[in-house]
């Protein structure tokens, strides 16, 4: 198996890459069967309502308009009272099936808005590119099977609702209007009743056939990944040179604090730890710079450049490197062995007077 095979599962990143992209699984058989749904149930339901209306404004016009002084203009009066009567509920009927088809594509899509589908995208010109994934590809033989599925349901539907009627339609011409419409609304019930079920679940099935294949490609290759980790989390490489950029500035900031330094304890090549003592400033001895091996070394070179006394203590110095901090006091369990290496530095800067020396000296 290569690397370059798509066998590992979507990161966030990868999901949330698609998704700002607008690739979500969405079944273009389910909005049409949700939306046909929507828009033949207003129709099926506003049928009677429209009924009336027209029947309102013709007993309406029939009372108070007789048939011979019927003019032009009572006409107009006539379509424009059937317009209005008829608006509200033919305009509930056009936009049933288009408000069901936004909301279901926002709920599906998680109520995700991305306008980079509608995007110019170069690679949609792309001749090879689109000839394999046109006749090359599974997709365009599922989209067929669909077709073929849709078109055969809805022409099943179709004929089991007018063929049941058959008998009845040659006699609709001579029928009263409330006929002709009891008639429509039953065919009509008829259809609806095979072809929205049959649809709904053909949208159904290639709602999750869509989810699968959303899934497939979002799938990702190892170096896809590792390249991912690099762009989030950073280079290896990188990151290790920036810590030791950092490591560098902060032991240049604690190297030229040295020369401040009473004392630097060390262990003696490995470990130093450089101690400052002021009664006035602190409590305790600060730590004013620490460091291991080439940072040692350092601290160990500039106490000599500026004559800060080095006193070699093992157990001290490794002890002080691992708990201590740069520019904080000493913790309290190393007062004592510190005391210690402070006395003798202190007796080291002052040495008994050549007079005392004199005085205990017995060939003076």
């Amino acid at each position: 198996m290569s690397d370059a095979e798509k066998t590992e599962q979507a990161t966030e990143r990868q999901v949330q890459k698609f998704r700002d992209d607008g690739r979500t699984a969405n079944s273009k058989e389910l909005t049409a069967a949700l939306a046909a749904a929507a828009g033949f149930g207003a129709l099926y339901g506003l049928l009677p309502v429209l009924a009336d209306a027209v029947e309102g404004v013709g007993v309406l016009l029939h009372r108070h308009i007789p048939a011979a002084e019927l003019t032009h203009a009572h006409a107009v009066w006539a379509i424009t009272a059937i317009s209005v009567a008829v608006a509200p509920p033919l305009l509930a009927v056009l936009t049933a099936p288009v408000a069901v088809a936004l909301v279901e594509g926002l709920v599906v899509s998680g109520f995700n808005l991305s306008t980079k589908t509608l995007e110019p995208k170069p690679e949609r010109l792309d001749v090879f590119s689109n000839f394999k994934s046109t006749f090359l590809s599974s997709t365009p033989w599922v989209g067929l099977a669909k077709g073929g599925l849709v078109g055969g349901t809805v022409a099943w539907a179709v004929w089991g609702g007018v063929s049941e009627h058959l008998d009845i339609f040659p006699l609709l011409a001579r029928a009263p209007v409330e006929v002709q419409l009891d008639t429509g609304l039953e065919v009509i019930g008829a259809i609806l009743q095979r072809a929205l079920p049959a649809a709904l679940a053909i949208g159904a099935v290639d709602f999750v056939y869509q989810r699968w294949k959303l899934g497939e490609d979002m799938m990702m290759s190892k170096q896809e990944v590792k390249e991912e980790h690099k762009d989030t989390d950073g280079d290896p490489h990188v990151k290790a040179k920036r810590r030791a950029r950092a490591r560098q500035l902060a032991s240049g900031n604690s190297l030229r604090r040295v020369k401040e330094a009473d004392v630097v304890v060390t262990n003696p090549t490995h470990y130093a730890v450089a101690l400052r003592y002021r009664k006035d400033e602190n409590a305790a001895p600060v730590v004013v710079a620490r460091g291991t091996d080439e940072i040692a070394l350092r601290i160990r070179v500039e106490a000599r450049e500026h004559e800060v006394p080095i006193i070699e203590n093992k157990p001290l110095a490794r002890a002080l490197y691992a708990k201590s901090k740069p520019g904080m006091p000493i913790p309290a369990e190393f007062y004592a062995p510190v005391a210690k290496v402070l006395g003798i530095v202190y007796a080291r800067r002052n040495p008994p007077s050549a007079g005392r020396r004199r005085e205990t000296d017995p060939q003076s």
